[in-house]
């Protein structure tokens, strides 16, 4: 069974494939980070910002998940490419 070519790829399959593995990544950083860190002490300058630990929880969360989404988007690129030159270089 040969491997299925990137154009035969359901672009909501390799939506699914970025999104994922980054929620789930997104967790585990989040988690990670704000066990070292508090919100409350990541205010630069000692702004009086009034904004609640949930909220900064949240914030971060979407910040981490759109860096793994990022990541991920790169891992999906390189390996369709890949399998691109593959199936060129077997014709």
């Amino acid at each position: 069974m040969s491997a299925p070519i990137p154009e035969n790829i359901p672009r909501a399959q390799q939506v699914i494939s970025v999104l994922w593995p980054s929620f789930l990544a997104a967790i585990v950083a989040s988690g990670v980070f704000f066990s070292a860190f508090n919100p409350v002490d990541l205010i630069p300058f000692n702004l009086d910002i009034d904004i609640s630990p949930l909220a900064a929880y949240s914030i971060g969360f979407f910040l981490f998940w759109i860096f793994a989404i990022i990541s991920s988007t790169g891992t999906l690129y390189f390996t369709i490419s890949n399998c691109r030159v593959l199936s060129k270089q077997r014709r």
